[in-house]
């Protein structure tokens, strides 16, 4: 039994990281926190002086701290030039409708960011254009050479210019090193951050590098150097407090390799063709790798469920506990920790999957139902895509029973929007409630970001085979109210 449908859903979007280009909804800063005058520098001397008297500091923590000042002056004076700020210019006005920071390469006239710092002049290039500006002041019109969207990385050129630039790091940086991240945060001019590498980010599909540093908004596309001046990463993502993310630079280095084996830049027909390319083959290298993985099960009521499948998610659980419902609900939900930036208005690459067993021995039958139809205004998607960058959902409906028995039904539920300009890809949200026994029921939901529909439909058998249709026995009988 089918029901063709469309229907809107509400948007649950969550995102651990935070790009860290300045974009329209730049509006004010705070400037309280900047201390750049003389004065300021003294009182602080006579303030650490006076701790030192009193114990608090050693004299090992002084020289920590005057020998970490000392090396971001030195690579700041000497990586400064090399740095550039990055300006999104809407071609109407003459105004910059977006910021971030970049970095001339050594030894070539190109110059580093993030792709998301560039986005609006790829996708709509005859609307916004990419400027730089140096560190003395010269301003300069860029182009578009190669790019990396899953890395988020961008290469541009800025004609004229070549010999100088930052050098990439031989060797990894080591858990524990000094890191100092440059750039131009809220556009407030070019600054250097120093923090520390602790480590590689785990629980994602690439390699991120911790850095425990403060990166604010404009720093993205800005070089992360060891104490030696040369580059281990590029500025991307930040969650505050100190909690910010960098792109290895061995992904630069491959995008590097790919430019310079090449004769031409990328045409800007070219755009959209190479975007689609990088994130199927993106979607094909995940998937493969999470369907040929043998998922953990976990118990959940009386069902088993799949647990957390990969070492890429994270997963969390809760249950209702106010005494004032008349039921119980016990959640488990998973999510991956990466997701694409295409633009401001549709993010992609995301899968979540959540669970949700739920009791009650006071509500009559036709309440809990309506209980369980609450599931299905539940289904989410992390991709905020407006009309402009999907289809209307197109939802299907069918009943199956259950193969241990036959008088538990699940209602499910498949919904899947193609992506306008990439066609071969699709958001999909999947939901089945399991229905005959007015006292418990299991809600399954799943929700994938860009993905192929034979991926899809293989996703969708798994997840089916391991949580819906092999259930644990029920404790109740079946004629039992």
């Amino acid at each position: 039994m089918e029901e063709e449908s469309q229907i809107a859903f509400a948007l649950a979007f969550r995102t651990p990281h935070f790009p860290i280009a300045t974009g329209r909804a730049y509006h004010a800063w705070n400037r309280d926190t900047q201390t750049r005058d003389g004065g300021h520098s003294v009182m602080r001397c006579k303030r650490v002086l006076q701790l030192v008297a009193l114990g608090y500091f050693s004299l090992f923590d002084l020289l920590t701290v005057a020998f970490a000042q000392t090396d971001a002056q030195v690579l700041f004076e000497s990586a400064g030039g090399n740095v550039y700020q990055i300006l999104i210019i809407e071609a109407e006005s003459g105004n910059k409708s977006a910021i971030g920071s970049g970095f001339r390469v050594a030894g070539s006239d190109l110059i580093v960011t993030n792709f998301h710092v560039i986005s609006g002049a790829l996708h709509k290039p005859k609307k916004y254009h990419i400027e730089t500006l140096d560190s003395a002041g010269k301003r300069d019109k860029a182009a578009l050479v190669d790019f990396d969207v899953i890395h988020d990385l961008a290469v541009i050129r800025r004609e004229g210019e070549a010999g100088g630039g930052i050098v990439i790091a031989a060797s990894e940086v080591q858990k524990g090193e000094s890191v100092f991240a440059l750039g131009n945060p809220f556009d407030l001019g070019q600054t250097i951050v120093p923090g520390t590498f602790n480590g590689l980010l785990e629980r994602s599909f690439y390699q991120k590098l911790l850095f425990s540093g403060s990166l604010n908004p404009g720093m993205s596309g800005g070089p992360a150097l060891n104490g030696s001046g040369e580059l281990i990463g590029v500025n991307v993502a930040t969650s505050g407090n100190q909690i910010s993310f960098l792109v290895p630079a061995k992904y630069l280095t491959a995008l590097l390799d790919k430019v310079n084996q090449s004769t031409t830049a990328l045409a800007e027909d070219q755009y959209r063709a190479e975007l689609a390319r990088q994130l199927d083959a993106d979607q094909a290298y995940k998937f493969a790798l999470l369907l040929n993985l043998d998922w953990p099960t976990q118990k959940l009521g009386e069902m088993q469920v799949a647990g957390e499948v990969s070492a890429y998610f994270k997963c969390w659980g809760n249950t209702s506990d106010d005494e004032k419902l008349l039921y119980r609900l016990t959640e488990s939900a998973c999510t991956s920790e990466d997701t694409i930036f295409l633009s401001d208005t549709l993010q992609t690459g995301a899968i979540d999957y959540q669970y949700g067993w739920t009791t009650s021995a006071d509500l009559g039958s036709l309440r809990f139902h309506r209980l369980l139809s609450e599931s299905y205004a539940r289904m989410f998607t992390r991709n905020p895509a407006g009309e402009d960058d999907v289809t209307n959902y197109q939802c299907r409906t069918q009943f199956v029973a259950d193969s241990n028995d036959p008088d538990i039904v699940y209602r499910t539920v498949q919904c899947v929007r193609q992506y306008k300009a990439y066609p071969a890809l699709y958001d999909v949200l999947f939901l089945s409630v399991m229905l005959g026994n007015h006292r418990k029921s299991l809600s399954s939901h799943f929700a994938l970001s860009g993905v192929s529909r034979e991926n899809a439909e293989a996703f969708t058998r798994k997840f089916m085979s391991l949580a819906t249709l092999s259930p644990a026995p029920l404790s109740l009988s079946r004629g039992e109210s």
